[in-house]
């Protein structure tokens, strides 16, 4: 029997880890010397993709432990973009886009989201998300499909929200469970079902790949490209230490050496 893929089969960060092995797998690779200092292993092509997909797989764990009332569909093709996560349980039907900035302080200013006094669009990105899958699904459904966008920001270091941003609700990723799990019932059993089954097809969404992708090979790629990145840094990390503790003591020598000179004056 033949097997159809669906996009259940698809994982959190997909196409972010796909386009770093890609990326990877042409790059030239570091000599001793950069290895042996720690000069990170990634290449520019790579670096956004893989700060995207360590975001979406943080997320993508998260969203485990939102309970089996949920349905969760990751990484759907769009028709300009890809839809890092999808939920479809009683609450309803949320779009969900991942922003990943590190331990950096994020501000909300309405429909403006501030990395380090640095304008992105992550809001609008979301916004635009939320609008095609709905219009996706209801083109499927034959009616309206209510979608709320959320903009989870992978643990900042502080989010501050000083005006709320239109339809779109921006939340930290620690608060991403709690956020679902107090949302009010407005699907039914029955609803939800139907919504799920459409999703889940490849026909639903524009663009989505009919091939089943051997994801298994693809978490092995990718985890041996995170595990060069975090021994480079591990490096980098040990270098530093020592320059610190070469400095200090050659500090505290010549100090040592120059209150010597002076008592013996």
């Amino acid at each position: 029997m033949t097997h159809t893929p669906t996009l259940r089969e698809r994982v959190a960060g997909q196409s972010a880890m796909s386009d770093v092995v890609q990326a990877q797998s042409i790059a030239r690779s570091r000599g001793r010397i950069a290895r042996l200092f720690g000069i990170n292993p990634l290449t520019e092509k790579a670096r956004a993709s893989y700060s995207g997909a360590l975001g979406e797989l943080l997320v993508g764990d998260a969203l485990e432990n939102v309970g089996p009332s949920w349905d969760v569909l990751h990484d759907l093709p769009l028709h300009n973009s890809v839809l890092d996560h999808l939920l479809i349980g009683r609450p309803g039907v949320y779009s969900v886009r991942t922003a990943n900035y590190g331990r950096e302080d994020i501000v909300i200013d309405g429909d403006t989201l501030i990395v380090a006094g640095e304008e992105r669009d992550d809001i609008r990105c979301a916004r635009q998300q939320g609008d095609q899958v709905s219009s996706i699904l209801a083109g499927v459904v034959g009616e309206p499909v209510r979608v709320r966008p959320l903009l989870v920001v992978v643990d900042p270091r502080r989010l501050t929200v000083k005006v709320p941003a239109s339809t779109v609700r921006v939340i930290s990723s620690r608060d991403l469970v709690s956020e679902l799990s107090g949302a009010p019932i407005l699907l039914t059993g029955d609803e939800v079902a139907n919504l799920s089954d459409l999703a889940d097809r490849v026909s639903t969404w524009p663009s989505a790949d009919a091939v089943a992708l051997d994801t298994q090979q693809l978490n092995r790629d990718f985890g041996v490209i995170r595990s060069e990145v975090r021994d480079a840094l591990n490096r980098r990390i040990a270098w530093g230490a020592t320059a610190t503790i070469v400095v200090y003591g050659t500090v505290c020598s010549l100090v040592a050496t120059f209150v010597s000179m002076v008592v013996s004056r």
